[in-house]
């Protein structure tokens, strides 16, 4: 961090990671699950959804490709899927150029559903936001933008010691 002291760095730092922390437990609660199920009429968990919308988003893909793209362990998102089957929100099918491997492809049920999903999700933070400006919520994402890609980023200093 720039052009500050070490100390207020290091509180920054501790009520970043207190915030992240938070948030997480907040999007990872039960109770905001039942909330969204209730109001969408769709009862699939978050990391469900997350499969689904990037199906959706990224049209048909392997399962392997799937795990990739959600950041899950093959098996952990194959119980997902077959979560998913079983609602009737996706098909799975033999991969053309490799029939040992799966293809994931959204219904449009599964479509259906996960818009439900979407429009319940803004509902209920345009109620928890409402009291924010819109420019606050754009200086918010846009931050958030960048925390997640920096995040994401493997740091300047490491990249020559990592993979070569």
């Amino acid at each position: 961090m720039r052009t500050a002291s070490s100390s207020d760095s290091a509180e920054v730092l501790r009520r970043l990671r207190e915030d992240l922390g938070s948030l997480r437990r907040i999007i990872g609660s039960q109770r905001l699950d039942r909330l969204i199920a209730v109001r969408s009429g769709v009862s699939i968990g978050v990391v469900a959804v997350a499969a689904l919308g990037k199906v959706i988003d990224d049209g048909p893909m392997r399962m392997t490709d799937l795990a990739d793209a959600v950041r899950m362990h093959p098996a952990a998102l194959t119980r997902q899927v077959q979560a998913l089957e079983t609602e009737g929100y996706v098909e799975r099918s033999a991969d053309p150029l490799d029939g040992r491997a799966s293809v994931v492809s959204a219904t449009a049920i599964g479509r259906d559903a996960h818009r439900q999903i979407e429009e319940a999700n803004d509902e209920i933070m345009a109620e928890q936001l409402g009291d924010w400006s819109f420019s606050d919520l754009v200086e918010l994402v846009d931050g958030l933008d960048r925390l997640v890609a920096d995040l994401r980023a493997v740091p300047a200093k490491r990249r020559g010691t990592i993979g070569g």
